[in-house]
């Protein structure tokens, strides 16, 4: 029977890594987001190795100003030099976070409540669509889930098996989400109110000690540079937390507040919008979980695991009302592996009876179905790596071997994208700053495409140009060879001025 056990096992992990494994690896580079905002990431990273230029500050937050810590960078870093700088290669870092994210969410459930359970649950967070598409790229919030996970994984161990040492496992955890995106400050709360619940309070400074120690010690580079330069982006979080906004969650009714944002969750999990299914699905798993505990409230490890799912899945839920701005998909990230965890609750509960076996099977079976009907594979790989680097060459090209200035039209991108293949060629463009030149390259993805007169910094400090060439569409993009118009004194040779 133990062989039997072993060997079911061995099957079912098995298939779980192979549906991991291809979700998040499959034509992997061709389907790889590339634009401005990753093309800053690699040429931070690249500069790593080039230039020794160790980064403390990580990436810009999408809003408010601030940076978030360095810790992606300095994973993400060695993968982008095993590639020899190919963009795909700290994508393939994110996707094999993925996988063990996977992995360690089979392994929570398994040890919790049992092997199917955990293996219904694990096949629905590798293929989930929404996290498919935040495993296949590189992103810094794109590793979050697995290490919220692995802080409540140690959370429960220190709990449960009473070793306290995981208390500093789980803050050291914590310490590296923090970095990831500042929403998972949500994390400290919840393992707060985890902790209250489930530990003696004699305990409760023992396990504080032990959290901070580990917190501190991960979040240590970005603290240090905090310290060194008189915390610039702790203020400007203060300033951004206290400035307010209009949109976002405002109800003051919390159960409808829970409801309504648990709807919207699952609705970007599985791409299924507009209908009833993830309200009355959110509705049962919530249920479920409260059923759950109170039908194990008498017995200890099970009433744990119970506690500490619905505190993280409600209450994460509910700390997002004190976020006012736009919530974007990935601002769930911190909590991506709980609606999992808690239908692996679920299934457990229906797993105890034959005929309701039935039901989690109809259920597994239709949610199956549908993350694979809006699976990525179903939309064409866009390529644009490959595109991005034949535009640089083309760029390139034109310039004719001499220094040039450069600038890209968009109405939603930047130009580091492009500048990272200016530099991977070592023919990177001659800032404005340092010098105008006798040549400026355009590249524009706007509709509209006019570069002369454009108020555009990178186009207006050239000073008034004329238009010695024009290539394209490649891909519907254009470029532009701007030359000094003739009738006016040419600044070329000398460092443009903002505001001059």
């Amino acid at each position: 029977m133990l062989k039997k056990n072993i060997s079911l096992k061995i099957v079912l992990l098995t298939i779980l890594l192979l549906v991991s494994v291809f979700f998040r690896f499959w034509q992997i580079r061709d389907y790889v987001v590339f634009l401005g905002d990753e093309g800053r990431d690699m040429i931070v990273m690249r500069d790593i190795f080039v230039k020794g230029k160790i980064p403390f500050l990580g990436p810009s937050a999408s809003v408010g100003g601030f940076y978030l810590g360095p810790i992606y960078y300095w994973m993400a870093a060695p993968f982008l030099w095993l590639s020899n700088y190919d963009p795909a290669g700290p994508a393939y870092l994110v996707a094999m976070v993925g996988v063990l994210t996977v992995l360690l969410l089979f392994k929570f459930l398994k040890d919790t409540v049992g092997l199917w359970p955990a293996f219904f649950a694990s096949i629905l967070y590798s293929t989930a669509p929404l996290i498919v598409r935040y495993s296949r790229s590189s992103w810094n919030p794109n590793v979050l889930p697995f290490f919220a996970l692995l802080m409540i994984y140690f959370l429960y161990l220190g709990i449960s098996k009473k070793k306290f040492l995981n208390f500093l496992f789980a803050g050291a955890a914590f310490g590296i989400c923090i970095q990831l995106h500042y929403l998972a400050a949500l994390l400290a709360a919840i393992a707060a109110l985890i902790v209250l619940v489930n530990v003696n309070f004699k305990k409760w400074p023992l396990v504080l000690t032990l959290s901070l120690a580990g917190a501190f010690i991960s979040f240590s580079p970005f603290l240090i540079f905090e310290i060194k330069n008189h915390f610039p982006n702790f203020q400007t979080i203060l300033e951004f937390v206290g400035r307010g906004s209009n949109v976002g969650y405002k109800s003051e009714n919390l159960v409808y507040l829970v409801f309504d944002i648990g709807n919207n969750f699952l609705s970007q999990l599985s791409h299924v919008t507009g209908t009833i299914y993830t309200k009355a699905a959110f509705l049962f798993l919530s249920i479920g979980l409260i059923w759950g505990l109170f039908k194990s409230w008498k017995d200890g490890k099970t009433r744990i695991i119970f506690t500490i799912v619905l505190i993280w899945l409600i209450g994460g839920l509910a700390g997002l009302r004190f976020y006012t701005g736009q919530i974007q998909d990935y601002y769930f990230g911190f909590m991506f592996p709980a609606p999992f965890l808690a239908a692996g609750l679920v299934f457990y509960q229906l797993w105890q009876k034959r005929l309701l076996k039935v039901v989690a099977l109809a259920a597994f079976g239709i949610l199956f179905f549908v993350f694979l009907d809006n699976g990525f594979y179903k939309s064409p790989p866009n390529r644009i790596i490959d595109q991005t680097l034949q535009i640089a060459d083309l760029v390139l090209e034109k310039t004719n071997g001499e220094p040039y200035n450069f600038a890209l039209i968009s109405e939603s991108n930047s130009d580091h994208a492009y500048r990272y293949f200016l530099e991977i060629r070592n023919r990177p463009p001659t800032d404005l700053e340092t010098e105008v030149t006798n040549q400026l390259l355009v590249v524009c993805e706007s509709k509209k495409c006019e570069p002369l007169g454009h108020p555009l910094w990178e186009i207006a400090g050239f000073g008034r140009g004329e238009i010695d060439g024009e290539w394209g569409p490649n891909y519907g993009i254009k470029i532009f060879r701007l030359i000094h118009w003739p009738g006016s004194p040419s600044p070329a040779g000398k460092p443009a001025v903002k505001g001059g």
